[in-house]
């Protein structure tokens, strides 16, 4: 096996903490499936007090995420800080570095997703986002791969995980609204503001993703 894929990541909340884990504790596995090793190498995080899952040397973490942007040695950068800054800015210099980009950002991609492919393609490196809509499924790599030669005419369906239990709740159990909300509230699948979710902010962004690559246009949640 040739040397080994080099990852920083940006964010060690529930997505990065997760994504984190996976890749200590399943390295083997994704090195073989990926046909080579995958080393995470540096974390850029909010605080370097806090308890994490995951077990790593104290110097992988750093408060600075220009640190990790900026390490030559670092291949790939996985973005799991949400929001537009300073994530365009990390992202963006990341790009311009010769680095690949992971990110699940619904935010950024659905706002500034062309700004950010585009910079990707003048520098011949890929950004990697199946994970910002329904990732389980997948959808994102089939869209652009396996429906190339097709021409969408619609794309349909509940993007919303929050919004799809409350639904299924309401319909199998005859739950309320306001008792579907709870629950999901309770079994922790919204976040402790669940506006984005019931408000349809989160399903604005996806679909405004999946609808760019359906149809080959620029289109902004």
């Amino acid at each position: 096996m040739s040397a080994s894929i080099r990852v920083g990541l940006l964010g060690c909340g529930v997505v990065g903490g997760s994504t984190a884990r996976i890749l200590l504790e399943h390295a083997d596995n994704v090195a073989q499936k990926a046909g080579i090793g995958v080393d995470l190498v540096r974390i850029a995080v909010r605080s370097l007090s806090k308890q994490r899952e995951v077990s790593l040397p104290a110097d992988t973490y750093t408060t600075n995420p220009w640190e990790v942007v900026g390490d030559p040695d670092i291949d790939v950068i996985v973005e799991a800080m949400g929001g537009i800054e300073p994530a365009l800015d990390l992202i963006l210099h990341a790009i311009k570095s010769g680095k690949h980009i992971v990110t699940a950002n619904k935010e950024l991609l659905s706002t500034l997703g062309r700004e950010v492919l585009t910079a990707a393609d003048e520098a011949r490196v890929d950004v990697l986002f199946e994970a910002s809509v329904a990732g389980g499924i997948p959808i994102v790599r089939p869209m652009k791969e396996s429906l190339a030669g097709d021409r969408v005419k619609r794309v349909m369906g509940i993007v919303n995980g929050t919004t799809n239990f409350i639904l299924t709740q309401m319909s199998e159990t005859g739950a309320s609204f306001s008792e579907a909300l709870g629950q999901a509230e309770q079994l922790g699948y919204t976040e402790l503001d669940p506006s984005a979710d019931i408000e349809g902010f989160d399903a604005a962004a996806k679909i405004a993703i999946l609808a760019s690559i359906a149809f080959g246009a620029r289109v902004v949640a």
